[in-house]
């Protein structure tokens, strides 16, 4: 018989050829399947430690942001006739007018830590779009000017209404006092002031049902300061 195959009957009696033949058949096909395996875990448990640490940096980021005084505005308010000693005018729609004139200064220009919010909300709605972001950037504070930036917590600014003067249906000049003082009455403003207001407002009569919404809406307000009284 042929060595070559005497030597492969041994081989196959000794039973290395079946344990060889696993090893061949481990080597060529189970070994590459956990290769596979392994990779594909360690790839999906990167990945998602990848995915992880984005959204925390994504957190956290900006580490030094920028943060402006922005007042979120959730309400809505109409304006609405209100019953005063001034509905005894003689021209109803001027009557009215002086009324809701007199309010807007005095919600636009006093001042109290506690309600800014109210504040904003109320120009917001009795105001045109440029009219509101005149006042959001005059209050915002990156403006030294801005009353947050002047009075803080500590001071109140309060306004007296001094005259008004109607120059037509749509335009009037309003002058009052202004005066900021805080807990201990010490005082930081005390000035005289005329704001030329434009508006647009719903036709009145004496007809009018009390507290029936109408339109009010301030279209221009320019600020002028009359007199410092603190400086003699």
């Amino acid at each position: 018989m042929d060595p070559l195959t005497n030597a492969i009957q041994e081989y196959i009696k000794s039973g290395e050829y079946f344990i060889d033949a696993r090893k061949w058949y481990n080597f060529k096909y189970i070994l590459p399947l956990s290769h596979r395996s392994l990779l594909l875990l360690i790839c999906t448990i990167f990945t998602l430690l990848l995915t992880l640490i984005c959204i925390n940096i994504n957190i956290l980021l900006p580490i030094n942001k920028k943060v402006n005084y922005l007042i979120k505005d959730d309400a809505e308010k109409q304006a609405a006739v209100t019953n005063t000693k001034h509905s005894t005018l003689v021209k109803p729609y001027t009557s009215i007018a002086n009324i809701m004139l007199q309010n807007y200064v005095n919600q636009r220009e006093e001042y109290n830590y506690d309600i800014l919010k109210e504040q904003f909300t109320f120009i917001k709605n009795a105001s045109t779009s440029i009219v509101y972001m005149q006042f959001a950037n005059f209050m915002n504070i990156d403006n030294p000017l801005s009353p947050v930036i002047r009075y803080q917590k500590l001071y109140r600014r309060s306004i007296n209404i001094l005259s008004i003067n109607n120059i037509n249906d749509n335009e009037a000049v309003v002058t009052f006092e202004s005066l900021a003082k805080n807990s201990t009455d010490a005082i930081l403003e005390n000035m005289v002031w005329e704001a030329r207001i434009g508006f647009i407002m719903d036709s009145i009569s004496t007809n009018t049902s009390p507290d029936m919404p109408f339109n009010f809406t301030v279209t221009s307000y320019k600020l002028k300061l009359l007199r410092n009284k603190n400086q003699k």
